[in-house]
Order: C-alpha cells, then structure tokens, then sequence
C-alpha cells in the first residue's frame, strides 16, 4: 500500500470520500483554488530551476506563470483574471522579499518540488516536498507553500500531519538532519516554522499506520465535515440524501482596478502593434508576387498566395515538405 498526506487528510475528514477519491478514482471537479495554486507553485519552481548563481528577474517570473497558468475551473473569464493578478501580486511580493532582499542574499535550494516514496514499513509514504533549504547554522529546512487565503490557527497548523511527515520523509532519503519545518502562506507572505519533536514524529507514524489499516479493512464510513459543502461527491453521499445543495463557491478576489487598467493599455498597444507588423508584411509580400508574377511564394514553415478574392492568404506547412 502507497499513502501520500493527501489520501491521509482525505480519510481523516471523511473514508467515504477516500473511498470514492482515491480506491474507484471518481474524478474529482477543476476548481479556482486547485488551478490557482498549481499555476503559483510551478512559477516558484522555475524560480529556483534555473542553473545560474544569480535569480531570473522578475519579469520571466512572470512571464513563466503567463505561459503556464492553469485556467480550468474559473467560472468566467473575469473570475479567471481576478486569481491571475491576485498570482502575480503574490510572485512580485515572494520576489521582493526573498529574492532581491533575501537574508544573506539568493541562493539555490538543496531541492525544489522534489517526489519522494519511503517505506514506513505498514507502507510506502508518498508525496512532493516543494522546497528543501539549507539553513545557515546547519542542517535543513522543509518548505510548504500555502495559496491560501485565511492564515488557520497555529494550533491546527501544529497539528497536521503533512510537515512531520515531509520532515520524516527528508530525513530518510538524505540522511541529513531537519532542523525546521515552515508553512509558508505566499498570499499572507506569513511563515509559520517550528521544529518536529521525536515524539511527534511517533504519534505522526501511529496515525498514519491506524488510517493504513483502516483502508486495508476497507472502513469507508461517511463522516459529516466542515468541508461537506465543497465535497465532490455529496450526491453519493447517505449522510446527505435530499439535503444536496449547489456546490459552495469561494469568493474570488478582488481585482485592483487599477492595474487591470494598466495591463489592457499595454496588452493594447503590443496588439495594435503586431497588428501593424502584420498589415505592412502582408503588403510587401503581395507587391513581390505582382511584380515576379507568383502565384506562390514559400518560406520555411508556409506558403503564401493569393485567394479567389485577390486577398494574400497563407498556409503552414510541414518540415521538409
């Protein structure tokens, strides 16, 4: 049996949902959020993917999140453009303040977005260790990037198991010592560190072992939650039969109006540029072909010629054809 935190959270709020999740593997709906963090978290992993001593600017760090953003979910285009600029305010405020006032200046981490599988013995642990840094003092520090938008109490954040076992995993596979594990909230730019206890890391092991056994006996009960009302799966569900209401909606956020109108005047003129270009290459092409008296003239990857209606066209055309 393999376990990643993911599967454990699930089963721990409710094995219905596990069971359906991860053993039938039901489809799961695109959300804002789900979408949201993926495309903040490849941003920051490119950041540190590159191999050279000194940090990308920030404008590539954008340009990455453009290029990769992950817009499945958003329920309308306006929504979409709310999380995307909310991504990028989130990247420019990591980026003053860990990259270009980083204590001690830039530096590389040990590892970045890195997917471990150990044996725990009752089973394999699995998961993505966002980010691994060497502290200046010695030893190492697990990072977990959080796009939430509420910071939770520490109480509940010392609670959760994900950290202790990034923290056990790390220890296993490096055989380097871990020093302190952080949750790192990009939206709130709020770190919440602490070091993971011996003990800890025990009751850590028990709990996973007591949801391993409880999945190898197929216990897949329901269990009513603060988060039934996001649950993909409330239609299945016993516990809420004739009681199904639409799927709750996190609020999206609040898009600053200003910079939107910053971003449509220069998006705009780089537009209405291009547009230009191409208008003046259409007509020095056409000149060309009137004047060598061409139906046809090609290029590397197409060919243009003239349409029934006199207008230039063109037409891609495959390498070495």
């Amino acid at each position: 049996m393999k376990l990643s935190y993911s599967e454990i959270s699930t089963y721990q709020n409710c094995p219905l949902q596990y069971r359906l999740r991860y053993v039938e593997c039901r489809p799961s709906l695109p959300s804002p959020a789900l979408s949201f963090g993926k495309s903040v978290h490849d941003a920051l992993e490119w950041l540190y993917s590159v191999p050279t001593p000194d940090p990308p600017p920030l404008s590539e760090v954008v340009a990455r999140l453009e290029s990769n953003w992950d817009g499945e979910g958003y329920s309308s285009p306006a929504e979409e453009a709310r999380y995307f600029y909310q991504a990028r305010s989130a990247l420019e405020l990591y980026y003053r303040n860990y990259v270009e006032c980083a204590p001690g200046g830039f530096s590389l981490p040990a590892a970045v977005e890195y997917k471990f599988r150990v044996d725990l013995g009752f089973c394999d642990l699995t998961g993505v260790i966002d980010r691994l840094d060497r502290l200046p003092e010695g030893g190492f520090e697990v990072v977990d990037y959080k796009t939430n938008r509420r910071l939770p109490p520490a109480k509940r954040l010392r609670e959760d198991l994900q950290l202790p076992l990034y923290h056990l995993a790390a220890e296993k596979i490096w055989e380097v010592p871990v020093k302190q594990v952080t949750f790192h909230y990009l939206l709130l730019d709020h770190r919440f560190s602490y070091q993971v206890t011996p003990n800890r890391v025990e009751e850590t092991l028990a709990e996973v072992e007591r949801v391993a056994r409880c999945v190898e006996a197929e216990r897949f009960e329901p269990c009513r939650n603060n988060l039934c009302p996001w649950c993909d799966y409330l239609e299945e569900c016993p516990l809420m039969a004739g009681k199904v209401q639409p799927r709750t909606s996190s609020h999206s956020p609040a898009l600053d109006i200003g910079q939107a109108v910053d971003e449509l005047v220069a998006t705009h003129s780089e537009v209405s540029g291009k547009l230009v270009r191409v208008e003046g290459l259409k007509k020095i092409i056409a000149d060309y072909m009137a004047e060598k008296g061409l139906k046809r003239v090609g290029g590397a990857s197409a060919v243009a010629y003239l349409d029934e209606d006199g207008c230039l066209a063109w037409e891609e055309t495959s390498p070495g054809s």
